[in-house]
């Protein structure tokens, strides 16, 4: 059972409303768009791991989100209960990935050492970088640490068989991707590695970004890893919904 191909399920808690300005790097159109906000669950019936944790309410109300429903309550809906989770993969440090680390009393939590080393450094507090971060989050996943509650990874790792993890960097320093064992093949949860499908099909960037390069080395390495294109999960993508299978509201499944 534990060789058993995942089931993959992106779980929408939040919504806005933005322009296209904000989100393609160079993009001078400024088009109306929406973003939507995930978190995704992969469980086989042996393993479960939670990737990315979403942000709270308060944080989101303040940053003008719409926030849906609390993560937690997402996850009840395709079964998984968060106070038992022991594996939860952060794909990097930004405010809507890390917020909710306390509804995970029995996790771990796996994270790169170049995002914890940068979003710990010199750099972390210029205008740039210190905009995407909740400082209350990074000093949580410090904490986390000194529990011995965080796992460090310098590259790629199984997690438990058949998911693992893979720096990639560009958006941030520590970005990572996570490959999954699916019936259909590898897929891939790129989570901001590629925002929107369109950012990986037109090799456009995010807007927010550590290193240009980078993010289009992280567009080659994503195809790389994916068995086809149709098992690539973005991160924002509001189309996800419509391209996935759908299971309860906001819920969807590869």
């Amino acid at each position: 059972m534990s060789n058993a191909p995942y089931r993959i399920h992106a779980v929408r808690y939040a919504h806005r409303a933005c322009r296209s300005s904000e989100v393609f790097y160079g993009e001078h159109h400024d088009a109306p768009m929406t973003m939507d906000y995930f978190v995704w669950a992969l469980t086989n019936g042996t393993h479960t791991v939670v990737v990315d944790l979403g942000f709270t309410e308060r944080v989101g109300t303040r940053r003008g989100r719409e926030f849906l429903r609390c993560p937690s309550k997402g996850l009840a809906e395709i079964g998984v209960d968060v106070s038992q989770v022991e594996h939860v993969i952060i794909s990097h440090f930004h405010y809507d990935h890390v917020g909710n680390h306390a509804l995970f009393p029995n996790a771990t939590f796996y994270v790169q050492d170049a995002e914890m080393a940068f979003y710990t450094g010199r750099h972390a507090s210029m205008p740039a970088f210190r905009r995407s971060i909740e400082v209350d989050d990074v000093c949580a996943l410090v904490r986390l640490n000194y529990d011995r509650r965080v796992r460090f990874v310098d590259g790629s790792r199984e997690i438990v068989p058949g998911v693992s993890v893979h720096k990639v960097g560009g958006h941030t320093a520590g970005m990572q991707i996570i490959t999954v064992a699916h019936a259909k093949g590898q897929a891939v949860v790129a989570s901001d590695a590629s925002h929107y499908y369109r950012n990986l099909d037109e090799r456009i960037p995010f807007l927010t970004l550590h290193d240009l390069p980078g993010v289009y080395r992280a567009f080659d390495h994503i195809r790389e890893l994916a068995s086809a294109p149709e098992l690539i999960i973005p991160g924002h993508d509001p189309l996800v919904l419509q391209r996935l299978t759908p299971v309860a509201d906001g819920i969807v499944e590869l």
